[in-house]
């Protein structure tokens, strides 16, 4: 049986969160005066499990999970070397997704970022590039209605931003198109 629990060579070992020999330290979290490699969890007060990360010499590393009192997901996400990576997912206490967000790997938007109201609407629906807007971006009220519409190409925004008017800048001259 292998002492790891993946293959990034992670020391099989578990500790609760609460445990007072743990500190974080910019941005590190350190056991004993030395960066974790582990799981850390944390319980809610009925001894339900509430959250369970992974670390690797401090730092995040692998799934990052999340549960509600009741025992439902309220997320998963990932990590390598402490940036988020690849698809993060959360849900509602109702099991509604809530988020679904794609990071590259160096921890920036890219792809579709997507929300929801609690009732499964769709509130929030965004298009990165290396963590830039690029492409449709759009948003609806809690009554469906539109609440801003527009396309980004190369950094300018072009459609319904909102309530606003929409116009394009010119950065150079800062004119307005």
């Amino acid at each position: 049986m292998s002492n790891f629990i993946n293959e990034t060579k992670m020391p099989l070992k578990e500790k609760d969160i609460k445990d007072l020999n743990f500190s974080l330290v910019n941005g590190v979290l350190f056991y004993e005066d030395k960066p974790y490699s582990g799981i850390v969890k944390e319980f809610y007060s009925n001894g339900a499990i509430k959250s369970k990360s992974e670390y690797l010499n401090g730092k995040r590393e692998g799934y990052f999970d999340g549960w509600y009192i009741e025992g439902n997901k309220q997320f998963k996400r990932a990590y390598k070397n402490g940036l988020k990576i690849g698809k993060h997912i959360g849900w509602y206490k109702n099991n509604q997704k809530m988020f679904e967000f794609q990071f590259n790997d160096s921890g920036e938007y890219n792809g579709s970022v997507k929300e929801w109201f609690s009732n499964g609407q769709e509130f929030k629906s965004f298009n990165y590039q290396n963590g830039r807007e690029e492409g449709n971006q759009k948003m609806w009220q809690p009554n469906g209605k539109v609440r801003a519409n527009y396309v980004t190409k190369n950094g300018q925004r072009f459609g319904l931003i909102g309530l606003k008017k929409c116009y394009s800048v010119n950065i150079k001259n800062e004119e307005f198109k």
